[in-house]
């Protein structure tokens, strides 16, 4: 948990980091701006800093005049990291059968929080983003279940922008595999790439049975605002359950959303760090991360290549521009 001098340090910070933070993202190299605290020799230093990540350290002398990053702005240093958030999906070959994980467990047929999710449309890939180029399927998580706002109370899924839509040439309607069990079970319903927002939403089929609750975690009771200190989890179908603690809710990416969508700018972000193993992988876009007690705080969007730190949309951003509220009953519901 962050002390009060800590969380009034960042409040200081913050509109300092908002106002330079397009210019740092400018620099050669650089992925995220965020609020944190210092590290020298890999031990933190208690103070609070802007902190900016850039995809590989170098010398100062190696870099060309106005390339740097500058120690500090405004008189609030800065401290460089290496790190490069990247979208977390699975991708295979359309012509490889979609086959189900083992760790799947309690519910054969039951759409709950932390199952799969991938389009029927496919998307073209080459090298080196695959292994060989041609047509592939996207697959990432259904984080939770949502409905839309009265009187349109349609049961519908979420996830991200990029596993929903996966390009510009998506379409409300587009249909939604079960990876796990190779049926079309969903149609695009909404999407939203914004500022703050990498999210979307799929109307179930009519006769799916659901339950409100995120597999191996729990029912979900409601949203909430994340806060730094506080421990969540979140159920990924790439990775299953995770724990982390989130660090920050200041973070500002540049992510690269393919050659279509091109680079995208998400600001104030929800920053996870699993402390102890990876928190996130490749399949768990779209994961709800919750918070105690149930309550969902951020869907998962992207995480460092090595996985061990995740990043999160705010969850009232996400239902705000999708127009959805979180479904919050525990027992199972028919579409």
């Amino acid at each position: 948990m962050l002390s009060i001098r800590e969380l009034r340090d960042r409040a200081v910070i913050r509109p300092i980091k908002r106002a330079v933070e397009d210019q740092l993202l400018d620099l050669p190299g650089v992925t995220a701006v965020d609020i944190g605290a210092q590290h020298r020799a890999g031990r933190s230093t208690g103070q609070q800093v802007i902190v900016v990540s850039v995809v590989r350290k170098k010398p100062r002398e190696q870099l060309k005049p106005g390339a740097c990053v500058p120690a500090d702005v405004f008189g609030i240093p800065t401290d460089v990291i290496e790190e490069q958030p990247v979208l977390q999906h699975i991708h295979c070959a359309e012509n490889e059968p979609l086959t189900p994980r083992p760790r799947r467990a309690e519910r054969p047929g039951v759409i709950s929080g932390g199952s799969g999710i991938a389009p029927c449309r496919a998307v073209h890939l080459v090298p080196p983003d695959v292994a060989a180029a041609g047509p592939h399927r996207r697959i990432g998580t259904l984080g939770a279940l949502v409905t839309g706002a009265a009187p349109m109370v349609v049961p519908m899924g979420l996830t991200t922008f990029d596993v929903g839509c996966l390009d510009d040439g998506w379409s409300v309607g587009d249909r939604m595999l079960d990876p796990e069990g190779g049926r079309v079970h969903a149609e695009l319903a909404r999407a939203a790439l914004s500022g703050r927002v990498d999210a979307a939403a799929v109307a179930l089929a009519p006769g799916s049975t659901t339950t409100c609750v995120v597999e191996g975690i729990g029912p979900i009771t409601g949203p909430a605002t994340a806060y730094p200190g506080e421990r969540v989890r979140k159920h990924g179908f790439g990775t299953a359950v995770t724990v982390g603690v989130v660090t920050s809710v200041d973070a500002t990416l540049r992510i690269d959303h393919g050659e279509a969508l091109g680079v995208r700018i998400l600001r104030e972000q929800i920053r996870v760090v699993g402390p102890e193993a990876r928190f996130c992988g490749p399949g768990d876009a779209g994961a709800a991360v919750l918070g105690p007690g149930g309550r969902v705080v951020g869907l998962h969007v992207a995480g460092s290549c090595d996985g061990a730190v995740g990043f999160a949309s705010p969850i009232a951003d996400v239902l705000a521009e999708l127009d959805v509220e979180l479904c919050t009953e525990p027992q199972r519901i028919h579409a």
